[in-house]
């Protein structure tokens, strides 16, 4: 399955230039967790499907894309950007929003919890971690047991129906000139 995004490139620059915008400096390994973030949650929400085409290994220090991790090893490098999707935008603009304040530590702390079952994960040796490891791991919890969604109900008892939001209808007036 083709990846959302043609390059990681695209993505590391658009989490730089966030940074940037915002008048903050983004660190080498926070950018890899925002990466392994986004690739995470892609997979999970979009049934395994890559956001980009990266590979995430981990170590000692946490998840990386070790060929982008060269690649911006002196700094930014000088690739020539290309406009992503919408949709993509927006998503990564989540993920910013959701992790930008967060510590690289913190990061690493979450990735640890979330990814308690994943080999790679626990021994820390450099292993890849899988495309469907990173799908389940990132998966909300309703996908993960692959039950119906809770039914909502009154104070009273009463299952709650879903009544389809419609536009009220709207209300011509005439003027008198």
């Amino acid at each position: 399955m083709q990846p959302a995004v043609n390059s990681s490139f695209d993505v590391a620059i658009w989490f730089l230039d966030r940074a940037r915008s915002e008048n903050s400096y983004l660190q080498p390994r926070k950018l890899q967790f925002l990466l392994f973030f986004a690739q995470g949650h892609y997979a999970g929400a979009y049934q395994g499907r890559r956001l980009m085409p990266s590979v995430f290994v981990v170590d000692e220090a946490g998840p990386l894309d070790p060929n982008l991790y060269r690649a911006f090893e002196q700094g930014r490098p000088n690739v020539s950007e290309v406009s992503m999707d919408e949709e993509i935008l927006v998503f990564l603009d989540a993920i910013w929003r959701r992790y930008r304040d967060d510590e690289p530590m913190k990061l690493d702390r979450l990735i640890s919890r979330y990814g308690k079952n994943d080999v790679a994960i626990e021994n820390r040796d450099g292993s890849e971690v899988g495309i469907s490891s990173m799908m389940h791991m990132f998966a909300r919890d309703d996908d993960k047991k692959n039950k119906q969604p809770k039914m909502l109900r009154t104070y009273t008892g009463k299952a709650v129906k879903a009544i389809p939001w419609r536009p009220p209808k709207s209300i011509t007036t005439t003027s008198n000139e």
